[in-house]
């Protein structure tokens, strides 16, 4: 059973990776639309993310974030994806990839956290919810 602070960091990791693909990829997109669209979702994933960090803060511990060489393998991965294609139908194929990961990783996390913070639950339905909704809205791009 996952504890309070290990489900944390995995949200508080989870909306990190997200954040910081939506990043790389809102600097290589050249559609003002798309670009919109992977904004807003950058948003809500930073507010995911501080909503964590700072549940992580309030029992006096530190968040624990992505390890440096999964931080620069997705940086290649996002590289070596656009280099040849960099349209926004592949730009929302690799983020449903992604989202789709989460919502498995997320949904496996959940069912082994002992929901013993109802707190913990809410910010991990919300990270559940939106790499749902980045999803249907990706979607709209293929």
């Amino acid at each position: 059973m996952l504890q309070d602070v290990e489900m944390l960091n995995y949200v508080y990791q989870n909306a990190e990776m997200g954040r910081d693909a939506l990043t790389q990829l809102i600097q290589i997109t050249n559609d003002t639309k798309f670009r919109k669209t992977m904004e807003a979702q950058l948003n809500e994933y930073q507010n995911v993310f501080d909503s964590a960090e700072k549940m992580i803060q309030e029992r006096n511990e530190q968040a624990k974030g992505v390890g440096p060489m999964a931080k620069i393998s997705s940086r290649l991965m996002v590289n070596t994806k656009t280099m040849m294609d960099s349209s926004p139908s592949k730009m929302a194929q690799m983020l449903i990839q992604g989202s789709t990961m989460g919502v498995v990783e997320v949904t496996r996390h959940m069912k082994d956290y002992d929901g013993s913070d109802e707190r913990v639950n809410d910010i991990s339905q919300k990270l559940l919810r939106t790499e749902q909704q980045n999803i249907e809205e990706m979607k709209k791009y293929l």
